[in-house]
């Protein structure tokens, strides 16, 4: 058996924890700052380290004797995948520094200023930098180049707005600094996409619904097919590619986040990993394609399994169950139409804070 090392046992691990245990295939190994996460249940052996910590998670996996190390769900754990991998000689989809830039809004939007949809931004490191933002168009985002989750994202219509927004972003950065960007209006998309060699093997855009009275994008629905027009979704093909290629990406999975100004894509976020939001059993259930299943098998056998590229996608929905932090977890409504539904809490469970605005407590998909 192949020992299997995942960082994290949150919510976005549970898919991957699950799937390798299931396999019977792997002895299922999981480091976490805490202990308190559902994916527990489905580890083998478990030890509290913090996964940021990457010669701490290195000498884990050099003392257990780790094959293979990964992640789903996390931008804080990409990094020391990628180093772990890398001193150890194990498989890995992408190097460390790309997995260091794309971890780093400030470094990621330097490395890709040149690409097709960059985003105008600057970046502020004290409050004496504050009067970097008239260098951009109000509104503008204001966020930490380095957190995850939307966490410290506001928006700001003036010079006045940033000081308040800086000092709230401030508090979520790791590095102690926060980028100003400006505010693009339009439809709100994602992509999911998965390479080999180079090439994209599955590329598939999606709408996103957000909830409207919060900053940042806290994600409420994922719909498939996106409402792009051909030369829209031709467009939005040509950043992920250009972005791919100018972070040397060339195998596994990668998710975006995209606005789109009519037809013109702008870049907000890309990760070189299976998004937070258990998007791959949406595309399961509307395309046929298991990119969870695909990337396990390419990374712990070397084999790529070609994905159909002929598949129809069925209008689907993946809709997250969502309450504001501090609340009892209330059961949501019944409903016959559900292909696939899936719980955080149990009915009055504290709903854990976030992103402290409103918090997934499950999620379902179904057919629209």
């Amino acid at each position: 058996m192949k020992k299997f090392l995942v960082l994290g046992i949150g919510n976005a691990q549970v898919d991957i924890l699950r799937y390798l245990k299931q396999s019977a295939e792997f002895e299922v190994h999981a480091l976490s700052n805490t202990d308190q996460g559902r994916g527990l249940q489905y580890v083998d052996r478990f030890e509290i380290i913090d996964i940021t910590n990457k010669q701490a998670v290195l000498e884990y996996a050099k003392c257990h004797d780790v094959d293979v190390i990964y992640s789903i769900g996390s931008d804080v754990a990409m990094p020391t995948v990628a180093y772990v991998s890398e001193q150890l000689g194990k498989p890995g989809f992408v190097s460390h520094e790309a997995a260091m830039t794309c971890n780093n809004k400030n470094l990621f939007r330097q490395k890709l200023s040149g690409c097709y949809g960059a985003v105008p931004f600057v970046v502020a490191e004290s409050e004496s930098d504050l009067a970097k933002a008239e260098q951009l168009r109000f509104p503008i985002i204001v966020k930490p180049v380095d957190s995850q989750g939307q966490r410290g994202v506001g928006t700001a219509s003036n010079l006045e707005e940033v000081a308040g927004l800086y000092r709230a972003a401030i508090r979520h950065s790791r590095s102690q600094k926060v980028i100003f960007e400006e505010k693009i209006d339009g439809e709100e998309i994602s992509v999911n996409a998965y390479l080999h060699n180079g090439e994209l093997a599955f590329f598939l855009p999606s709408g996103r619904i957000s909830w409207a009275q919060f900053d940042g994008g806290i994600i409420h629905k994922h719909y498939v097919p996106s409402d792009l027009s051909d030369a829209a979704v031709a467009n939005v093909r040509r950043l992920v590619e250009e972005t791919l290629a100018a972070l040397a990406i060339t195998d596994g999975p990668a998710y975006f986040q995209i606005k789109m100004s009519a037809e013109t894509p702008y870049l907000i976020e890309v990760t070189p990993r299976f998004d937070g939001c258990h998007m791959w059993r949406l595309i399961e259930h509307c395309c046929g394609v298991n990119l969870l299943e695909a990337a396990v098998e390419h990374l712990t056998t070397g084999v790529f399994s070609p994905l159909a590229n002929d598949y129809a996608v069925k209008p689907a929905c993946l809709e997250f169950h969502c309450q504001p932090p501090g609340e009892h977890f209330v059961m949501p409504e019944p409903s016959g139409d559900v292909l696939y539904e899936e719980l955080y809490y149990q009915p009055g469970d504290a709903v854990r804070e976030m992103n402290g605005k409103m918090e997934k407590c499950g999620y379902k998909v179904f057919f629209v």
